[in-house]
């Protein structure tokens, strides 16, 4: 049978709804559509709501580059001196249906999407991005903005990843040159999508679309950094390579904070001495809160609006007395997620922990009071080469989060004495593959 297109287009194949002539600010106002006429959801309550896939079409890690916020070097928030860094994108759909005709005719029909198709597309938004857009602000140069721009082209105007044959949709846009410790960074969108009604389809887009919920996640991927980090008594001399992944589930903000977070993570571990992952854990995110995302949100939520400044400096000092529900605060605060991984003492052996952190201000969370001196805090600068303790004690010196010194004498022989117990007992034991060996 004679194929029905030439799948190197992105409008090869007919949709449902066309918006390839759309002006490119319509084409924004229909995503801003999008994004306001869905719920913004959590990477598990997605996971919870979207129906079980039984078809799943994608292409991965498509290799471009682009201008999109510091790389693993810094940027100086100079929109002309933005470095060029690879990305690479990656895009899935998840079908209502099996592939019936497709497979039947072995030929690119109704009931499939051909991979060249999302690769085209991928790469016009991508060249499009690199010529055509010219950002107000620095910010405009970041994961979010070429992220809406994908979903721009693929989803509202060729309807490559909509339709009534599809449930769910993951983009990815990865910058695997934007660390020096790790793998990268990256921002993933997933959506999930209703089966539309004729009143939806007679509506327009973007109740045409049939959006139902959303999620945005940026990750930091696999830093690796020496930690003294254990409890026996050898741990407590040398450091061992811990690997970090941190994630901002539900986020929603503009910029490369992805940079500056990494600098708080590796010069929080570094620089701690913890006998616990899930201690270090905590603190790690601990910092993150107070030093990058809270004076991130204040920042935009303070800036939404010509009489919000005003609004923000009549709210009072004490974050006790803010009143958080009156303020749309919450919706910017992401759900902080660790995970950390250790060297362990046995060879068939990798510790672990994961943990989440909801970091929104209210006052039955026991991360509340991360939210104290909220008009004051702010992110370490780029420039900054002296170490987080320092910074903090400089900026903050009443912080309730500054670093802590050991105790000495007696406490600290009583804490060797607890190493070396612990050492004992755990050598006492074979591992695993001792036990197998025998």
């Amino acid at each position: 049978m004679e194929s029905q297109a030439d799948p190197s287009g992105p409008s090869a194949i007919p949709s449902e709804v066309s918006f390839k002539n759309l002006p490119a600010a319509q084409e924004q106002d229909y995503l801003c559509d999008l994004d306001m006429s869905c719920d913004f959801m959590s990477e598990w309550q997605i996971q919870q709501a979207r129906e079980q896939p039984v078809a799943v079409i994608g292409v991965k890690d498509v290799q471009l580059s682009a201008p999109v916020g510091a790389d693993a070097w810094g940027w100086n928030w100079v929109i002309a001196e933005c470095p060029i860094q690879p990305i690479l994108v990656s895009v899935s759909v998840a079908l209502r249906r099996n592939f019936k005709t497709a497979s039947e005719d072995d030929d690119i029909t109704e009931d499939t999407i051909h991979y060249g198709r999302l690769r085209s597309a991928i790469i016009e938004t991508v060249q499009r991005y690199n010529t055509e857009i010219k950002p107000d602000n620095a910010t405009g140069l970041s994961l979010m903005n070429i992220m809406t721009h994908l979903i721009g082209t693929l989803s509202v105007r060729d309807h490559l990843t909509v339709g009534q044959k599809i449930t769910w949709s993951s983009f990815q846009v990865m910058l695997p040159k934007s660390s020096l410790r790790g793998a990268g960074a990256s921002l993933t969108m997933q959506t999930i999508y209703r089966k539309t009604s004729l009143k939806d389809q007679e509506a327009g887009p973007p109740d045409s679309i049939g959006i139902t919920g959303r999620s945005i996640t940026l990750r930091i991927h696999d830093l690796k950094v020496p930690t003294l980090i254990g409890m026996l008594e050898k741990e407590r001399i040398r450091k061992q390579n811990v690997i970090a992944n941190v994630e901002m589930d539900r986020w929603l903000c503009n910029g490369d904070f992805h940079w500056d977070m990494e600098q708080i993570i590796v010069k929080a571990m570094e620089e701690s001495s913890f006998q616990t992952l899930e201690a270090l854990a905590e603190h790690i995110g601990k910092l993150l809160t107070r030093y990058v995302l809270i004076p991130n949100i204040i920042g935009i939520v303070g800036a939404a609006g010509s009489g919000a400044a005003n609004k923000w400096d009549s709210f009072s000092d004490d974050y006790k007395k803010v009143p958080w529900k009156e303020t749309n605060v919450a919706d910017f605060c992401s759900i902080v997620k660790i995970k950390l991984e250790k060297p362990g003492i046995y060879m068939d052996t990798t510790p672990g922990v994961e943990m989440a952190m909801d970091i929104r201000p209210q006052p039955n969370s026991p991360y509340f009071y991360l939210w104290e001196d909220y008009k004051r805090l702010k992110t370490p600068e780029r420039s900054y080469n002296g170490t987080l303790k320092d910074w903090i004690t400089k900026n903050y010196p009443e912080e309730p989060l500054a670093y802590l010194q050991r105790k000495l004498g007696e406490a600290f022989k009583t804490e060797l004495v607890k190493s070396k117990m612990i050492t004992d007992e755990v050598n006492s034991q074979p591992s695993s593959s001792d036990s197998e060996a025998s």
